[in-house]
């Protein structure tokens, strides 16, 4: 091979390896930046709120006054469900069975009555204005007879008789028909009222002897789970405790003689129950303030902690008083409850967003885009749990620190001081 192509080979061997190099050096950056990089997200700090709170069953314990029913029959309620009433108040009346057809019979005559005012009412309307031309022809006629007479025209005016007493017939005719309209009616409302008395008379109220809340729903609990007997409460006992279907209760309007049938519920205050381990219910004490959301209506009621047992098979009876949304929960007896421990509000971002976390001081560190450059932060941790944290600014801090829509790193693991963040 001459000399001189060998040296062009080797130029471009050389070109070409210079060529990969630099290709190299540009090329790994990215791919190790693209690798890593790609997984740095970032997110802006929002205002929010965060509950520590325990999930539970519990069960509603109240004073309860059951009212058994003075007759087989079917009920017509004067009070619904949750409503309150007073003492010497009817809450419903009780018919036997056989005043069920009378009932069937009345709401007949109430169709007939209301269908035979209808049909007055048309026929006022249809003949009202018949009725007003005859006795305006009625009353020309009669002038014509008192002209005639002036003039002794005696056979014209008999004529104009005859006619005024057609006219008569006609106007005679229309009211009779509207007449036996207005006795049809009469005739019904009288068989209305005898009906009516018959049912009263068979008839058996129901009366409350206190105020309260009305429920329908028994469930058979009324008599062991009141406020006196919260003390004798054990976890085994409310473990037993089943739930009713309330719906078909609450709606079933047939009534069974000496069978309970509706209950009134008492006083201002009811207690929530519930039983927890040790573990837990170290966290509650006697007089404790606490917030209960009430999963079943979805509303929060607050109350205090009035009773904790001593331990028993390893778990204590709590009973919290409260005297909200009892009318809610009037029909309720097995509930599902957020015991809420602490409510924060403020500044909220994931726990894995913090670094250095120190529990015993509660701060740590969060990363902040600053310039596009990561910015390690330190916080106050104001309350968190297993995922979110609310965090505020420290007091002595003074290089800036966190605020609303602050972007930060969601996941600063590998993040250093400084380092671009894109």
């Amino acid at each position: 091979m001459p000399e001189e192509s060998k040296r062009k080979i080797n130029g471009r061997i050389k070109l070409g390896g210079l060529l990969v190099v630099l290709f190299l050096l540009l090329y790994i950056p990215s791919f190790i930046f693209w690798i890593y990089g790609k997984n740095i997200h970032t997110d802006i700090i929002r205002m929010g709120e965060l509950e520590d709170y325990v999930t539970t069953d519990a069960y509603i314990v109240r004073d309860e006054t059951v009212i058994n029913s003075p007759s087989d029959g079917i009920s017509i309620r004067n009070v619904e469900e949750g409503e309150k009433v007073g003492a010497a108040d009817t809450i419903a009346t009780i018919l036997n069975k056989s005043s069920e057809k009378l009932l069937e019979d009345l709401k007949t005559l109430d169709l007939r009555i209301i269908q035979a005012k209808r049909e007055k009412t048309k026929n006022d309307n249809f003949f009202s204005e018949d009725i007003k031309k005859l006795d305006q022809e009625i009353q020309r006629k009669l002038l014509l007879i008192i002209k005639q007479s002036n003039r002794n025209s005696i056979s014209e005016a008999k004529q104009i008789k005859n006619d005024i007493d057609e006219l008569i017939k006609k106007k005679a005719t229309i009211s009779g028909d509207l007449s036996y309209t207005d006795a049809t009616i009469k005739a019904l409302e009288n068989e209305k009222k005898i009906l009516q008395e018959s049912i009263n008379a068979s008839k058996r109220n129901i009366v409350s002897n206190s105020s309260g809340i009305v429920s329908y729903v028994i469930d058979g609990y009324e008599g062991i789970l009141n406020s006196e007997k919260i003390p004798e409460i054990t976890p085994e006992m409310l473990g037993m405790i089943k739930a009713v279907e309330n719906n078909g209760m609450a709606n079933d309007l047939n009534t069974q003689y000496n069978k309970p049938f509706v209950k009134v519920i008492g006083g201002l205050d009811y207690y929530i129950v519930f039983a927890m381990a040790k573990e837990e219910a170290d966290d509650f004490k006697v007089d404790d303030y606490l917030n209960i959301r009430i999963n079943d209506i979805g509303r929060v009621v607050d109350g205090t902690i009035a009773y904790k047992s001593n331990e028993i098979d390893g778990k204590f009876v709590i009973a919290v008083r409260t005297d909200k949304a009892l009318s809610d929960t009037a029909s309720l007896r097995v509930i599902n409850v957020d015991l809420i421990k602490s409510r924060y509000e403020g500044l909220i971002v994931p726990v894995k967003s913090l670094v250095n976390i120190d529990t015993d001081r509660m701060q740590a560190k969060i990363a902040l885009v600053r310039a596009r450059r990561a910015n390690f932060v330190p916080v106050k941790i104001v309350g968190r749990n297993n995922n979110f944290a609310v965090i505020d600014n420290i007091e002595d801090y003074k290089d800036g620190g966190v605020s609303l829509y602050s972007s930060y790193i969601i996941n600063p693991k590998n993040i250093e001081e400084g380092q671009v963040i894109n």
